[in-house]
């Protein structure tokens, strides 16, 4: 009988990063992980492996995401733990609760 220890790479799991990095995509309306790299001024292989799992989004690419999309650091975070954006009403009711 093994035991399973959860460690930042296994728990890649419980805080899946791919919505984050394909709603980046999306937002920043670019082609795929190498422009994104390209966008926050980082290596491309961090990408990928915060893709793969193998290591976690760091406060300091959190804030170049929020950075360069303008999308509030909370939002981001829902998205780090895999919940989908929150849906943006528009017209004059967007500021009443639904």
């Amino acid at each position: 009988m093994s035991t399973h220890i959860t460690t930042p790479l296994t728990a890649a799991s419980a805080r899946c990063p791919h919505p984050l990095l394909d709603h980046m995509l999306e937002h920043l309306r670019l082609k795929n992980d190498a422009a994104l790299a390209r966008a926050l001024h980082i290596a491309p292989p961090r990408i990928s492996k915060i893709r793969r799992g193998r290591t976690q989004v760091s406060p300091d690419l959190l804030l170049r995401l929020h950075e360069a999309a303008k999308i509030p650091v909370a939002e981001l975070r829902r998205l780090i733990d895999g919940a989908p954006p929150p849906l943006q009403r528009r017209g004059r009711d967007a500021s009443r609760p639904a």
